[in-house]
């Protein structure tokens, strides 16, 4: 399967609304992603979860999530899951 490339890979992901808004997540505050089911949120012990129906997961950096979250979103586009 290829890749769709973002533009924010050319931009600079600094320019991405989703990279921005994960940067600016307050503990305990949540982030719905629009046309997903998928939930991001900054737990109080300061770490990023993903909710959705098919996953579950947690991570300790915004720029792991962020990578995962466009890893998701680009399946999503290309119609498959990963």
């Amino acid at each position: 399967m290829n890749e769709q490339t973002q533009v924010y890979e050319y931009l600079g992901k600094e320019n991405d609304p989703l990279y921005n808004n994960i940067m600016h997540l307050k503990l305990n505050q949540s982030l719905s992603i629009p046309e997903t089911n998928i939930q991001i949120t900054k737990t109080r012990y300061e770490m990023y979860e993903i909710v959705s129906d098919e996953y579950h997961e947690c991570y300790s950096s915004p720029q792991s999530l962020y990578e995962r979250i466009s890893a998701l979103l680009n399946a999503i586009h290309l119609g498959g899951k990963k």
